[in-house]
């Protein structure tokens, strides 16, 4: 993934973790189990993509599992 293409990748999951946040706080501050594990994913995506770039030693077979 070129370094410009990783800007929009961060911009984009920076942008949704506000929203989680947002539907936690409605009444009840409880996210359902699906939203939570987005949640998860986000805040797991940005302190990735915040990391010093390394190389990707994924293959194309390890992206296909996902």
């Amino acid at each position: 993934m070129s370094l410009s293409r990783m800007s929009v990748v961060k911009r984009h999951v920076t942008t949704a973790a506000p929203s989680l946040h947002e539907e936690a706080m409605e009444p009840g501050g409880k996210l359902p189990a699906n939203a939570e594990r987005v949640a998860h994913l986000v805040d797991d995506a940005l302190r990735e993509a915040n990391r010093e770039a390394q190389t990707d030693v994924r293959g194309p077979e390890d992206w296909a599992a996902m």
